[in-house]
């Protein structure tokens, strides 16, 4: 039974708030950053080796071989290993350019929205209180941040406003899957 577990990895990790940006790893048995961040009950992150950083100057304020860093106050987080796995079944959902603005940061890329009749609906679907944003490119002016990119952001949906320009193609059905009529 136990050896079904997956083992525990070290991921490195950025995470981001209005002050600070922290450099470290985390431990965990979870594939993906974002079921780590959306655990039910979770409201901090135990980070080994962090960094703490001031945004755009990124002069190190603080250092700790173990920090704890409450999930709330975090803008967004990153990895510089391995994203999202793509071998596990999720629920269908249709990526969408959007911009997410988390002051004093300003985000782009692609939000994934479940297939809903408007886009509208799809949008207030969101549930996770942490969301993926692929293909992201993040930076705060304001605070001399330059511009990163990332193939993966999980953004505090509670700390961000979430724009979609005018004229975006949505789709208001489930794409066909090959005339393949079992629903599971």
């Amino acid at each position: 039974m136990f050896g079904s577990f997956n083992p525990v990895r070290s991921l490195p990790i950025t995470i981001v708030t209005a002050e600070l940006v922290v450099h470290g790893t985390i431990q965990t048995r979870l594939q993906r950053l974002t079921d780590v961040v959306n655990e039910p009950g979770v409201i901090h992150l135990i980070v080994y080796d962090a960094t703490f950083m001031e945004p755009g100057s990124r002069r190190a304020v603080a250092t700790g071989s173990v920090a704890q860093i409450q999930l709330p106050d975090v803008l967004f987080l990153h990895t510089g290993g391995p994203t999202e796995s793509g071998a596990e079944a999720r629920t269908a959902k249709q990526a969408i350019k959007a911009t997410l603005l988390a002051p004093p940061y300003t985000i782009e890329g692609q939000i994934h929205l479940p297939n809903e009749a408007e886009l509208r609906q799809a949008l207030d679907a969101f549930s996770d209180v942490f969301v993926p944003v692929t293909a992201a490119r993040y930076w705060a002016y304001g605070v001399a941040e330059s511009p990163n990119d990332v193939d993966l952001l999980v953004v505090n949906r509670v700390r961000a406003h979430v724009a979609i320009a005018a004229g975006v193609e949505w789709r208001g059905a489930a794409p066909d899957l090959g005339g393949s009529t079992n629903p599971w």
